[in-house]
C-alpha cells in the first residue's frame, strides 16, 4: 500500500509541480486551442494559445528562469536544485520556441482559410489535424521538463508543491 502512495504521491506532486510551471513560467491558455478552434482568433485578432510565447527564446528562458527560482524558493531548494532545474526550464523553453513558431504559422493559416470567400474544408480539417498534432508535440516537451523537475526535487518538496496547489484549487 505504502509502494503504491508514494508512487501515487510522486505523480500528484509532479502534477502540482506541472501546474504551477506552466502558469507562472509560459500561462499558455492551451496549447490545442482553448475552447476550440474559435477562440484562437477572435475579434481584432485576439491570440490565445502560444501567443504568450512572445520575446524569443531570450523570452522564455526568462519565464522559465522565473518559474524555477519561484517554484524552488517556494519549498527551500537548495543551490544544486536550482542550477538543476534552470537547466531543465532553458531546455524546455529553447524546444518550445519551435512549436510557438509552428503555433502562429497555424495561426495565420487558419486566418487565411476563413479569409477567403470559399472555405476548403479539407484544408481547414488539414489545418485541425496539424494542431492536434502540435498539440502532442508540445504536450510530450512539457512533459519531459515537468517528470525531469520532479526528479530534481525530493519526495518531501513534490508533497509540499502539492499541498500548495491544492490550496490554490480550493479557492
Amino acid at each position: 500500500m505504502s509502494r503504491i502512495w508514494t508512487r501515487r504521491g510522486f505523480w500528484l506532486g509532479g502534477g502540482a509541480l506541472a501546474a504551477a510551471a506552466t502558469a507562472f513560467a509560459f500561462s499558455p491558455r492551451a496549447m490545442a486551442f482553448h475552447r476550440g478552434l474559435g477562440a484562437s482568433f477572435g475579434p481584432v485578432g485576439h491570440h490565445h494559445g502560444f501567443g504568450r510565447f512572445s520575446g524569443g527564446a531570450e523570452g522564455l528562458r526568462d519565464k522559465a528562469n522565473f518559474a524555477t527560482d519561484w517554484l524552488l524558493r517556494t519549498v527551500d531548494g537548495t543551490d544544486a536544485q536550482k542550477d538543476a532545474a534552470r537547466r531543465i526550464g532553458e531546455r524546455l523553453a529553447t524546444e518550445m520556441q519551435p512549436l510557438a513558431e509552428r503555433h502562429r504559422a497555424l495561426h495565420e493559416a487558419l486566418l487565411q482559410e476563413f479569409g477567403k470567400p470559399e472555405i476548403d474544408k479539407a484544408a481547414v480539417e488539414r489545418l485541425r489535424t496539424e494542431g492536434v498534432t502540435l498539440a502532442d508535440d508540445a504536450s510530450r516537451v512539457a512533459l519531459s521538463a515537468v517528470t525531469g523537475f520532479a526528479d530534481v526535487l525530493t519526495p518531501v518538496q513534490r508533497g509540499e508543491l502539492l499541498q500548495w496547489a491544492n490550496r490554490m484549487h480550493e479557492h
